[in-house]
């Protein structure tokens, strides 16, 4: 169902004979690239959030031929695999502003650019990034809506007089919310193809 980040990929250039713009431009270059180095980790984060998304769709397989009685341990475990989704969710935006304080440091290479179209660049990717960082931002914000709400349905589930209507209305609902996910995901996708597209351009100045 997920998979959050759309990857920046990791070039670190070490170009000989660079004249002095383009040594200005690589310096900011590579301490921007630290940020990708970061966000790496990631890539645990959304293995373990994947293994806890099958084992969601499993405890609700589990729902199906469930009595009565088995309801309220199922829904336990339901509210307890969400926290835990909850939790990766909070991990990888923890990671990104790692990889925003990373960012933030490479900015001060920016005043060294005496070259004004290439400090235009440089500026141009940071401003793009920032708007990445947005993005991942709300698309966090989005799933962590969702998440509390169903882990709202899976307590009401462990309830004594659980009406089906009530959880259909519930689920219908929370159908519309992963229409906002899908919508924040696009974005911040969106806003990665952009940072990428800059760093290319930076990429072809420094390689000439």
């Amino acid at each position: 169902m997920r998979k959050m980040i759309a990857g920046l990929g990791l070039t670190v250039l070490f170009i000989a004979g660079c004249s002095s713009d383009e040594d200005e431009l690589l310096d900011f270059y590579n301490a921007f690239q630290e940020t990708v180095e970061v966000e790496k980790e990631i890539e645990t984060v959304s293995e373990e959030f994947n293994s806890l998304e099958s084992e969601k769709g499993e405890l609700q397989e589990s729902l199906q031929d469930a009595s009565r009685e088995e309801l309220p341990e199922i829904s336990s475990e339901l509210v307890e695999n969400t926290e835990a989704r909850i939790d990766q969710l909070d991990a990888e935006a923890g990671v990104m502003g790692d990889s925003r304080s990373r960012m933030e440091t490479s900015t001060q290479y920016i005043e060294e650019i005496s070259n004004e179209t290439n400090r235009d660049k440089a500026e141009s990717l940071v401003e793009a990034m920032e708007a990445r960082y947005q993005a991942h931002g709300d698309m966090i914000e989005s799933y962590k809506s969702v998440l509390e709400n169903e882990k709202e349905i899976f307590e009401y589930l462990g309830e004594e007089d659980v009406s089906q209507d009530e959880v259909d209305e519930r689920l219908n609902g929370l159908n519309e919310q992963y229409q906002e996910v899908e919508d924040t995901g696009a974005a911040f996708s969106e806003e990665t193809e952009k940072v990428n597209e800059l760093k290319k351009e930076i990429q072809d100045v420094i390689e000439g």
